[in-house]
């Protein structure tokens, strides 16, 4: 079978290849043989091959298997395990998802139902994922509904455009930061009344500002870091919380002392990473909602554009441009 592989680290796009690999054996109990067949590229990912993680670390001879995310049709179950061979499901976390078979433990598959496409299954996870543990990192920050607003940069990303629709279900007051004059419109066409601002114009926090309309912003969430999360981080009112969920500048946050001293102002983190190790209770609340959205908002879930699994290099250059409004897919149907 193929498989996504790298054997240094370095630029994503250069260093990963598709290499012919053993067939996994039968699956053991308590898990799931799975026929990959579509798997996203997601930023996080490539922040592993580049070495981001854990710099000089050394990668093994035999190289790495990509990948903790995908969708697919079961192949064979384990003992204890109650998934017909054929069966739809999307996992996460499972080692090895770039490749055209995986055995992922059957704890963490989850079968998809009819009305949720392909497309959309194959973003169950990791996105909504975030998006879930993002809305309560809102609601331990104590930020109130008709009171805060709430500040997301990125904001024409997948996971900020599903934490979006969260926030407005439950009544809060959303001000969306882009990098691009073009990505406010993109934004505005899902969320036609959204405030969106640019930060390609000088003095975008003023905007921002104005969009708050009087109102103290309580939140921000942000995984852009570097000069956007730093200035984004300025605009909080007393007690506000800086959520931060991403390295997309791969520059650090920069704040003056006194915003923690002098405005209480927060600073934590959220990482689907450890979504996992949740208790089971919350794990299948939150993939009861990724389930909901999946199935009720579909435009939620766009494609940017489908790769081969030949095509890795490709898929993986063009998640680190600029200007998308979708999720890049790799498929080995």
């Amino acid at each position: 079978m193929r498989a996504a592989v790298y054997f240094k680290h370095g630029k994503p796009e250069d260093v990963l290849q598709a290499v012919e690999v053993e067939d996994p054996k039968h699956p053991e109990h308590n898990e799931v043989l799975i026929r990959v067949l579509l798997r996203p590229v997601h930023h996080g990912d490539l922040l592993g091959i580049s070495g981001r993680y854990q710099p000089g670390a050394v990668v093994p001879k035999e190289g790495v298997r990509v990948g903790f995310e995908g969708y697919g049709i079961v192949e064979e179950a384990g003992d204890g395990v109650d998934l017909k061979p054929g069966t739809r499901v999307a996992f996460f976390p499972g080692k090895g998802a770039w490749s055209e078979k995986a055995i992922v433990s059957a704890e963490y598959v989850t079968e998809i139902p009819d009305d949720v496409s392909d497309e959309a299954a194959a973003q169950l996870h990791v996105n909504p994922l975030t998006a879930a543990l993002l809305l309560r990192a809102v609601e331990t920050s104590g930020a109130k509904p008709g009171r805060d607003v709430l500040v997301l940069t990125a904001a024409g990303s997948a996971v900020a455009r599903l934490l979006i629709g969260l926030l407005l279900d439950r009544g809060f007051d959303v001000v969306g930061v882009v990098r691009r004059e073009a990505g406010v419109n993109e934004l505005n066409v899902v969320f036609p009344d959204l405030p969106v601002v640019s930060t390609d114009k000088p003095g975008w926090q003023e905007n921002v500002i104005s969009a708050a309309d009087g109102h103290p912003i309580g939140v921000v969430l942000d995984p852009v870091g570097g000069e956007t999360a730093s200035a984004a981080a300025g605009l909080l009112a007393q007690g506000g919380s800086l959520v931060s969920y991403g390295d997309l500048s791969g520059q650090p946050i920069s704040v003056s002392a006194l915003y923690f001293s002098t405005r209480d102002i927060r600073i934590s983190g959220v990482t689907v990473g450890r979504w996992a190790s949740l208790p089971v209770k919350i794990r299948k609340a939150d993939l009861k909602l990724a389930i909901e959205l999946a199935a009720g908002k579909p435009e939620l879930f766009p494609v940017e554009k489908t790769f081969d699994l030949a095509d890795v290099g490709k898929a993986a250059a063009l998640v680190e441009m600029p200007g998308k409004t979708g999720t890049v897919l790799l498929s080995s149907y």
